[in-house]
């Protein structure tokens, strides 16, 4: 997928059955059931992460950070979309 590709789908949902994670001191380790490859996210990663809980649109994901920190929104816009793609591709999450 390319970045314009990656930046036009703008929902995502966990796969829930596909992983298992526990927070170690603030930090998420998110470990894929069936392939053994992880993620640790950490601050800003896992408020993406736990957003997903309640919200799978990318671009008010993207709203809430852009209150929160001082970023453009086409910088978050195209990050968020390149994690997005990297926990579909670790097969954490899919497009909706």
């Amino acid at each position: 997928m390319t970045r314009t590709d990656r930046e036009t789908v703008r929902k995502i949902q966990k796969c829930p059955d596909a992983f298992l994670s526990s927070d170690v001191d603030g930090e998420l380790i998110i470990v894929h059931g069936q392939t053994g490859g992880f993620f640790s996210l950490k601050q800003v990663g896992y408020q993406i992460w736990r957003a997903l809980d309640d919200e799978s649109d990318l671009t008010r994901i993207c709203e809430r950070l852009c209150e929160e920190y001082s970023v453009a929104p086409e910088e978050c816009s195209s990050s968020v979309a390149l994690f997005a793609q990297q926990l579909v591709d670790a097969g954490f999450a899919e497009y909706a």
